[in-house]
C-alpha cells in the first residue's frame, strides 16, 4: 500500500466531520476521528430531514450557495437512492400574507432555474380548489392559491451512517466515546479519559480539522487559540406527531409564512408521521438543547392552524425535538444571515464555522482541495 501523505485528526463526528474525513482518506491521508458521544448524534441528527437549496435564501441574495445546495441535493438523490428521495411541497399563498404572490413566482423561477435541469418537473400553479384537493383543512380565508414544487427529503440517520460507512471503508479510524479538550497549534491533540486527563493522553498529528459544529469556538476558547470568526447559534425545535386514529397523513408537505411573520415553517411527512418545524431561537451553549414553552406553542399552534383535526393528537401523543445550527455570524436578523461555510487556520490546526447537512460533501472537498490538503503548505 502507498504511504499516507499525513496524519490528520478530525474533531467531531457529526455529518460535515464525517463527510471531511471520508475525503481526507480519499485523497491519501491516514485519517483519525474523535467524537465525545456518538457519532450523528447532535446537530445532525436534528434537522428538518429535508435536502433542500434553501428556498428563503434566495431574497437575502446568496445565490451561489442555494446553487450549490441545489446540486448536492440531486447528488444525494442520485447516489444515495436508498435514503433519500424526492418530495411534493405545497406553498399556499394568502392575501394577508408578507410576502407577494409574484415574490413567490420569481423565487421558484430561479430555484427550479438553478436546479439544472435535474428536477423531476417544475413548479406549477394551482388554483384553491385543486389545493384543498389535497390538503383539506388548509384555511381558506384569503387563500388565493398556490404553488406545488419539489424539494428532496432523506432518512437522516441511514443516510449519516451510509456516510459513516464509506469513511471507515476509506479507511478512517473512528474513536467514539473520546472528548477532544484542548487543541494546540503545533497539532497536538489531549483527549479525556474517564474523570482526569492523563499526558499520556495527548496525540500528536501533523494536521487536526475543527469540525465541532456548534463548539467549534468553544474547542477552540477552551484550547486559548484565537479566531475572528464568530458563530451564532441558532436553536431549531421540531415536533413529531404519529396519525391520529382515522386520519390519513398528507401525501404533501406543507410549506409556508408563520402567521404575522416573514419566518417559514414546514409540515411534512416523514416516516409515517407528521414533521412539523421548524423555530429559530437564539441559544446559550450552556442552556440544554430542547424547545421552550414558547417554541412548543408556536409549533402546536401551527397544526391547529393548517391541521386543526391533529391538534389533540400532537398535544398528547406528540415527541420533540430540537438541535443548534452554527451559523457563521453575519447580520444582526440571525434569519438574515448566510448558512454558508469559513475556514480558518492557526497553524497546523484548521476550523471549520458553519455549513449545512445537504452541502456537506461540497465542503468537504473544499476544504480537502485546499493547502495544506493539497499540497501547498
Amino acid at each position: 500500500m502507498p504511504l499516507a501523505l499525513g496524519q490528520v485528526a478530525v474533531v467531531g463526528g457529526g455529518i460535515n466531520g464525517l463527510c471531511i474525513a471520508w475525503q481526507l482518506s480519499k485523497r491519501g491521508w491516514a485519517v483519525e476521528l474523535f467524537e465525545r458521544g456518538r457519532c450523528l448524534t447532535q446537530t445532525s441528527s436534528a434537522s428538518t430531514k429535508l435536502l433542500h437549496g434553501g428556498l428563503r435564501y434566495l431574497e437575502q441574495g446568496h445565490l451561489a450557495l442555494v446553487a450549490e445546495s441545489l446540486r448536492e441535493r440531486a447528488r444525494w438523490l442520485r447516489d444515495v437512492p436508498e435514503h433519500a428521495h424526492w418530495l411534493h411541497l405545497l406553498l399556499p399563498i394568502y392575501s394577508h400574507q408578507h410576502r407577494a404572490a409574484w415574490q413567490w413566482r420569481a423565487g421558484l423561477g430561479l430555484y427550479d432555474g438553478l436546479a439544472l435541469g435535474q428536477l423531476p418537473g417544475f413548479a406549477r400553479w394551482l388554483r384553491p380548489d385543486q389545493l384543498l384537493q389535497i390538503y383539506p383543512e388548509l384555511p381558506t380565508r384569503g387563500l388565493k392559491g398556490g404553488w406545488q414544487f419539489w424539494d428532496g427529503q432523506m432518512d437522516e440517520q441511514a443516510l449519516g451512517r451510509w456516510v459513516l460507512q464509506q469513511a471507515q471503508q476509506a479507511g478512517v479510524l473512528i474513536h467514539e466515546g473520546q472528548e477532544v479538550m484542548r487543541l494546540r497549534p503545533d497539532g497536538t491533540l489531549r483527549i479525556h479519559a474517564g474523570a482526569e486527563e492523563q499526558p499520556h493522553n495527548q496525540l500528536r498529528f501533523d494536521w487536526v480539522v475543527n469540525a465541532c459544529g456548534p463548539w467549534a469556538c468553544q474547542l477552540l476558547a477552551q484550547s486559548g487559540i484565537d479566531s475572528d470568526v464568530r458563530l451564532d447559534l441558532v436553536r431549531g425545535s421540531h415536533l413529531l406527531v404519529p396519525p391520529p386514529l382515522g386520519q390519513v397523513l398528507p401525501s404533501h408537505g406543507l410549506f409556508f409564512e408563520v402567521p404575522s411573520s416573514k419566518r417559514i415553517a414546514f409540515l411534512l411527512p416523514y416516516q409515517g408521521q407528521l414533521l412539523v418545524g421548524t423555530t429559530e431561537e437564539m441559544h446559550n451553549l450552556q442552556d440544554p438543547i430542547e424547545p421552550s414553552q414558547r417554541e412548543r406553542e408556536l409549533l402546536l399552534g401551527l397544526v391547529r392552524l393548517h391541521l386543526p383535526s391533529w391538534e389533540s393528537q400532537a398535544r398528547t401523543c406528540g415527541s420533540w425535538f430540537s438541535g443548534l445550527r452554527p451559523i457563521v455570524h453575519s447580520s444582526a436578523d440571525v434569519s438574515k444571515a448566510s448558512r454558508g461555510a469559513a475556514f480558518r487556520r492557526n497553524q497546523r490546526v484548521i476550523t471549520v464555522f458553519g455549513g449545512k447537512w445537504t452541502t456537506a460533501r461540497a465542503l468537504a472537498e473544499r476544504l480537502s482541495s485546499m493547502s495544506p490538503f493539497n499540497g501547498l503548505n
